[in-house]
């Protein structure tokens, strides 16, 4: 999507006099303000495969050996939960009828629309400090704001940027072209993972080193979720290293990228998490939330994030691929794998993608059968530019998704989602 700034002003900053030691061969840009947005208008269809889900008391007759309590609790025991531990019986579950997604099964169109404004401003002093603070405004989704503020502090060390929610491995990251796609009914991760929990609120704060042979370096912190330090935080203060290495091979252009992090949890202990887990199957409204709770399909416990990706560029082609996992130490573990292919042809730029998600929970079943939740993802996107800062685009996307709560369903949901859109950038 190309964007056209609108620059509202420019205030230049004084040239009548230096600092003592400051250099005077560098001179002063100002500070200028750029303005800009995006408003997207998007028709959608979308066509799937709707699930009956089987009765409660089958769902938990197939966990559970579910003749009387002690042999509730001796199943419950032999999954991992504390000596004791029980459930309510089966005849006080009222299940959900089905997983599927509001409209999934609708064929007519139905129509998205998106708009954001971007505010960028940006100065080069006169000791050659570059300073830029950027936000976004998703007009659409106000409470996204909370995430979209950016300050960059630049010069001959590096840069170091101060951002919400973020981390080096975000940063970082390269081979997720073909990843994230939209889909019509919800799968299980968005694209891939590139920040643990203990960076989901909170300011972080990156230091990108100078390039180095083409070798970058970015090391993240963040105070903790809480941004205040407190001994009751839910994490501790949480740490990443994301690199990034570029070079050139004849005509192929090679990019790294990625990192490592890692998030201590100052509150969740094997037992508490055990002790969540219970509570969120013995109140289940669904085999979803029964699932997730008997075999632990949330994070809980200290978290390890690691991903890689790579970029091959050659002509008019560019193959990308990535891998992320997020580990936690008392709860699921979530793997996304991606491959993608774009191409510029006729000033139409082409993306296919392949996107495999896998949840692993923390338990295994009675049996020692593993228990996860798996989706795989197939995208098209087309986008042509119409004019300056118009692009008409089309996406097209067909998502299988296999969650161990539709076992005695009808298997896999598998739903299309097409949509053309137009997209005004400003």
């Amino acid at each position: 999507m190309r964007k056209i700034p609108v620059i509202f002003s420019t205030i230049l900053l004084s040239t009548f006099a230096h600092a003592g030691d400051a250099p005077t061969d560098i001179e002063s840009n100002g500070i200028s303000l750029n303005v800009g947005g995006e408003v997207m208008v998007e028709a959608i269809a979308i066509e799937g495969r709707c699930q009956t889900q089987a009765a409660p008391a089958d769902v938990f007759a197939n966990e559970l050996t579910d003749t009387n309590a002690g042999t509730i609790t001796a199943d419950l025991e032999s999954i991992g939960f504390a000596t004791g531990s029980s459930l309510t019986g089966e005849a006080t579950y009222t299940f959900e009828p089905s997983l599927c997604g509001v409209n999934v099964d609708e064929k007519f169109p139905q129509f998205e629309f998106s708009k954001e404004l971007t505010f960028d401003v940006s100065a080069t002093m006169y000791n050659g400090l570059d300073i830029s603070f950027k936000d976004t405004l998703n007009l659409a989704d106000i409470d996204d704001e909370e995430n979209s503020f950016e300050l960059s502090l630049g010069g001959a060390f590096g840069s170091i940027q101060i951002k919400d929610s973020s981390s080096a491995v975000d940063s970082m990251l390269v081979g997720t072209a073909g990843s994230g796609a939209d889909t019509a009914i919800d799968v299980t991760s968005d694209g891939h993972v590139t920040t643990t929990s203990g960076n989901d609120n909170g300011l972080g704060l990156i230091y990108f080193t100078p390039s180095f042979g083409g070798m970058d370096l970015a090391f993240g912190y963040n105070k903790n979720t809480d941004n205040l330090g407190l001994d009751n935080s839910e994490f501790n203060d949480t740490y990443s290293v994301g690199f990034g290495y570029e070079t050139y091979i004849g005509d192929v252009v090679l990019s790294l990228g990625g990192g490592f992090e890692k998030a201590i949890s100052d509150t969740d202990t094997p037992a508490n998490c055990l002790t969540n887990d219970l509570s969120t199957a013995d109140n289940a409204t669904s085999a979803f939330r029964l699932i997730d709770g008997l075999y632990g399909g949330s994070r809980c416990g200290n978290e390890t994030l690691s991903a890689i990706g790579a970029d091959i560029g050659f002509g008019d082609y560019t193959l990308s691929s990535a891998f992320s996992n997020l580990d936690t130490t008392d709860g699921s573990d979530m793997s996304v794998w991606s491959l993608g292919v774009a191409r510029t042809y006729n000033e139409i730029d082409y993306t296919i993608g392949y996107t495999q998600e896998t949840l692993s929970y923390a338990r295994d079943k009675t049996s020692g059968a593993e228990v996860e939740d798996q989706s795989t993802i197939l995208m098209l996107e087309a986008v042509k530019p119409l004019g300056d800062g118009v692009d008409l685009g089309l996406n097209i996307s067909n998502t299988e998704n296999d969650i161990a709560a539709e076992e005695l369903g009808n298997g896999p949901q598998d739903a299309w989602r097409a949509g053309v859109s137009v997209t005004l950038g400003f």
